[in-house]
């Protein structure tokens, strides 16, 4: 491994890591009716962020402002803020047949990253971003 990549294991500054962030509240509380199995809670936002920018919204509930974060909209409870920070994972690109970093972060049973501007799940992900074309809405 090299020293870039050790260096980075131990970054935790959210400026430059991938990371989810889950607002908790009542099991009833949950968008679409989802509870988070490992906290037993109503997931009302769920989103995954590149640095301090918000790359896309997972879920959350209607009304729900994810800025003032602190009370649940449907039921005023305080939330619970569980965050997720990525981690380096490395991978075999088969186009420049060598070895590349890839940050993942995890949800549940999902994994992500972030090539450019878009979500990409990483689970069959085998193309550095230098080489990445796209990936099925499927995998999605």
């Amino acid at each position: 491994m090299s020293r870039a990549s050790d260096e980075y294991f131990h970054d935790n500054s959210l400026d430059v890591r991938i990371h989810i962030d889950a607002h908790l509240c009542k099991p009833e509380c949950g968008n679409l009716g989802t509870v988070n199995q490992e906290y037993n809670k109503g997931v009302v936002y769920l989103a995954i962020y590149k640095g301090p920018l918000l790359a896309g919204v997972f879920l959350q509930n209607e009304g729900y402002d994810s800025e003032n974060a602190d009370i649940c909209n449907l039921c005023e409870s305080k939330v619970q803020i569980v965050r997720k920070i990525g981690e380096l994972n490395n991978r075999y690109c088969r186009l420049c047949e060598d070895y590349f970093y890839l940050e993942i972060v995890t949800w549940t049973t999902h994994s992500f990253t972030i090539y450019g501007n878009q979500i990409v799940r990483d689970k069959q992900l085998s193309e550095c971003e230098k080489h990445y074309q796209t990936q099925e809405e499927l995998f999605l």
